[in-house]
C-alpha cells in the first residue's frame, strides 16, 4: 500500500470517523438550524418588509465564517490536544490520509450542508409570514457575483483554522482568532507605514492590503482602490494564500505524527 494515500484505507478512516463523531455533527445540524430560525425569525417579524437580497447574502457570507471556522478547529482539535492527539496520531493511516478527512467535512461537506439548511431556513421563514399587497420577497442567489468571493475568503480562514487547531494545545479557536487578529493588525500597520514611505503621500486612515488608500493631497482628500480589471488578481492571490496555509497545516500534521 502506499505510504501517502491509499483509497480503501481512507474510505475506511472516513468511515470510522463518521461513525464515531455522527451524533456531534447531528446535534451541530440542529444547533445550527436553531440558530438560523430563531434569529431568522426576529429579522423577519421585526424589519417591516421583506429583506431584501443584499441583506440576505451579507447574513449567509457572515454566518458561514463564523460557523465554518468554528467547525473546522473543532473537527481539528484533537490533533493539537495533548490528551487526545496521541490515538489520533497512532491511527494506522497516513497523515494525509487523516488530514483528507478532516478537510472533506469541514470544506465541501460543511458548505453544502450549510447552504442547504440556509436555504430552508429562509424559505421556511418566508412563507410563514404573510407580506402586504406591495411587498414581495425575493431570495438571494448564490449564483452571483460576489460568490467566488466569499468562496476565496473562506478558504483563507479555513486553512488558518486549521492551522491554529494543529498548532495550538488548547483553546484552539480562541488562540488562533487571537492569533489572527494580532497578525493582521500588524500587516495593516506596516501596509500603510510601507505605501506612506515610498509615496510619501499624506495618509489619512489605515491602508488594509487591496484595500482602499485615503490620502490628503493640497487640502483635499483623495480615496483610491483596486479596479476590477486587478479583482481577479487579488482573488487568485488570496487563494494561493489559502493553498499555502492549507499545505503548512499538512505539514504541521505530519511533522506531529513523525
Amino acid at each position: 500500500m502506499s505510504n501517502f494515500f491509499n483509497l480503501r484505507r481512507f474510505c475506511r478512516l472516513f468511515v470510522k470517523h463518521t461513525a464515531e463523531h455522527y451524533r456531534i455533527y447531528l446535534m451541530s445540524i440542529a444547533v445550527l438550524i436553531g440558530v438560523l430560525v430563531l434569529g431568522g425569525s426576529f429579522l423577519f417579524f421585526v424589519i417591516p418588509g421583506p429583506p431584501d437580497p443584499g441583506l440576505q447574502t451579507a447574513l449567509f457570507f457572515i454566518l458561514m465564517l463564523i460557523a465554518g471556522t468554528v467547525f473546522t478547529s473543532t473537527i481539528f482539535s484533537d490533533f493539537g490536544d495533548r490528551k487526545k492527539a496521541i490515538p489520533a496520531l497512532t491511527l494506522p493511516a497516513t497523515a494525509f490520509e487523516k488530514y483528507l478527512v478532516g478537510w472533506v467535512y469541514s470544506y465541501p461537506i460543511f458548505l453544502l450542508i450549510y447552504t442547504t439548511v440556509f436555504y430552508l431556513a429562509l424559505w421556511g421563514l418566508s412563507i410563514s409570514r404573510n407580506w402586504g399587497p406591495n411587498e414581495h420577497f425575493t431570495m438571494f442567489s448564490i449564483n452571483q457575483g460576489i460568490l467566488p468571493t466569499i468562496w476565496v475568503i473562506y478558504s483563507v480562514l479555513h486553512a488558518i483554522a486549521i492551522l491554529g487547531a494543529i498548532f495550538f494545545r488548547s483553546l484552539h479557536f480562541i488562540k488562533t482568532g487571537f492569533a489572527f487578529f494580532i497578525s493582521y493588525a500588524v500587516l495593516v500597520i506596516a501596509n500603510t507605514v510601507f505605501i506612506k514611505l515610498i509615496t510619501g503621500l499624506n495618509i489619512i486612515k489605515l491602508a488594509m492590503p487591496f484595500g482602499y488608500l485615503n490620502f490628503n493631497s493640497n487640502n483635499k482628500d483623495y480615496s483610491m482602490a483596486i479596479g476590477r480589471s486587478d479583482s481577479l488578481l487579488v482573488l487568485i492571490v488570496f487563494a494561493l494564500v489559502a493553498l499555502l496555509t492549507w499545505i503548512a497545516a499538512y505539514y504541521r500534521l505530519k511533522e506531529k505524527q513523525v
